[in-house]
């Protein structure tokens, strides 16, 4: 297939928009480098080398080894949770991949992405993050006074980070503020009732503040190897959730001086009502997060019922027998299961559902507790503040596990050729892809749908446009260079 100038721009465009959308909207590493290359093998390009890191992606295209380097590079821009931007992406992309659009109409459709108006406007946004916030507080059985407090706390701490955003104030700040206003509606709940459980609000408000957070990604990245986005992302998370510390312990001091007792409370004892109340609350959290993050309306109730799902499974599995770190990661690795599966069938981002799901599972019992601790015993708090880094680490471990076998194991359910699945796999070789990819004698067209085909060693999957098979001679091009690999598809100087 020849590649003019013209072209080779074109393509380049669509992927490094496609991918930057990709990045700052919480996809992992793994998943932007392969669907940027996907889309650069379906628009019949070899030798296409992409490197992905924390803001920035590039792509570099060797057309042969007497010709220059062809690369561009893209800065990412501040990340945002807008699962609606994500799945219009990821949908651009899925299209293009199937034929179904041209590469002029996914320019033009990715180009516009950035310029939409979001699916919620912002007092909407806020009273999504305000229903989780009362919702949290439901999850852990509080009254309808803390109900509301964390409801109220939750909103205006929400509403406040947005202005501060809008301010181009850094998002330290946003969340250390946060943390202060949700001792401060403690403090209150605690001066007005002292029979209630104020706690609740502040650990209501932080399960807010850390929802969303890229502590999953980083893991996954960390975990398939992509060791400097992983880095960054966690540094990113540590400095937001000192950010909370700071303010909390903030608070607290204010609260001292008041003589308000904002202790931490009992936890729900096992029973069938709590039961009830566990996946009611889930189901607020779930569609509360949904509303805030942009989630398409489509997908609200199947995010909640993730998000539900996975609270209830943790809440009955530590209360019957289990660890409670043990019993997260067992709910995690469930709720990645599910969302894996459901995004493929409902032809969305699972992200979505992820992120949906673990909000229940997030330790701000234990970071509160961690934080009471210091001030009367150092060595306890630090070590409730080393159980909470253990139930994050359990979440996103227990989550990207079962994204990894969801996606291994959806291909052989798959009723359409395109997969929605995320691609998980370890950064590889470009010269290696292409041998497998699209060297392979064993390609084939079934009833007028994309092309499927293994292309690394980790079983991570390259869609071919269809349309690509119209005229078999590109496939020439695509070849390896002869002195490169034999007639067995062998490199002469490397034995299999």
């Amino acid at each position: 297939m020849p590649t003019d100038s013209a072209r080779l721009h074109a393509v380049f465009d669509l992927a490094m928009r496609i991918g930057e959308g990709l990045l700052t909207n919480g996809a992992a590493a793994s998943e932007v480098t392969a669907t940027v290359l996907r889309v650069t093998s379906s628009s019949g390009l070899r030798n296409v080398s992409v490197q992905v890191t924390f803001n920035e992606v590039t792509i570099s295209y060797l057309a042969d080894e007497s010709s220059t380097p062809f690369t561009r590079v893209r800065s990412a821009s501040a990340r945002v949770q807008d699962f609606a931007r994500l799945a219009a992406f990821e949908d651009i992309s899925h299209g293009y991949l199937s034929g179904d659009l041209p590469l002029e109409e996914a320019r033009r459709q990715a180009s516009a992405i950035p310029q939409r108006q979001p699916l919620y406007r912002i007092p909407l946004v806020v009273s999504g993050f305000a229903v989780m916030g009362g919702a949290a507080a439901l999850f852990f059985g509080a009254g309808s006074l803390v109900v509301i407090a964390a409801t109220l706390a939750a909103g205006l701490l929400i509403a406040l980070g947005e202005l501060l955003a809008r301010w181009n104030i850094p998002p330290f700040y946003g969340q250390a503020l946060g943390g202060f206003i949700a001792v401060g509606a403690a403090a209150i709940v605690a001066l007005l009732d002292s029979s209630q459980s104020p706690s609740i609000v502040v650990v209501s408000c932080i399960i807010v503040q850390l929802a969303g957070l890229s502590s999953i990604s980083a893991v996954q990245d960390a975990v398939t190897g992509w060791y400097i986005t992983a880095a960054g992302r966690m540094l990113e998370t540590l400095m937001l959730t000192v950010g909370i510390v700071a303010g909390v312990r903030l608070g607290l001091l204010l609260a001292d001086l008041v003589g308000a007792d904002v202790s931490v409370s009992a936890g729900m004892p096992l029973t069938f009502t709590t039961a009830v109340v566990v996946v009611i609350s889930g189901l607020g959290m779930g569609l509360g997060y949904g509303v805030g993050t942009q989630v398409p309306a489509r997908l609200l109730l199947a995010g909640a019922l993730v998000a539900s799902g996975s609270g209830i499974i943790a809440h009955l599995l530590s209360s019957a027998f289990l660890d409670r770190t043990v019993a997260v990661a067992i709910a995690a690795f469930a709720a990645g299961l599910v969302a894996t599966a459901l995004g493929d069938r409902m032809r969305a981002p699972s992200l979505a559902f992820v992120m949906s799901g673990v909000i229940p599972l997030v330790p701000g019992s234990r970071i509160y507790q961690g934080l009471l601790g210091l001030e009367e015993d150092l060595s306890a708090g630090v070590a409730e503040l080393i159980g909470a880094a253990e139930v994050a680490v359990a979440i996103a471990a227990g989550v990207v596990l079962g994204q990894l076998l969801a996606s291994r194991l959806m291909p052989y359910f798959r009723r359409s050729g395109i997969a929605y699945t995320p691609a998980i796999s370890s950064p590889f070789t470009t010269l290696r892809r292409r041998r497998l990819s699209l060297g392979s004698r064993r390609m084939r067209r079934r009833h007028g749908a994309a092309v499927i085909e293994p292309s690394t060693m980790t079983g991570e999957m390259t869609a071919l446009s269809s349309t690509m098979f119209d005229d078999l001679s590109f496939l020439e091009d695509l070849e390896p260079p002869s002195d490169l690999e034999d007639g067995t598809g062998r490199r002469p100087d490397r034995e299999e």
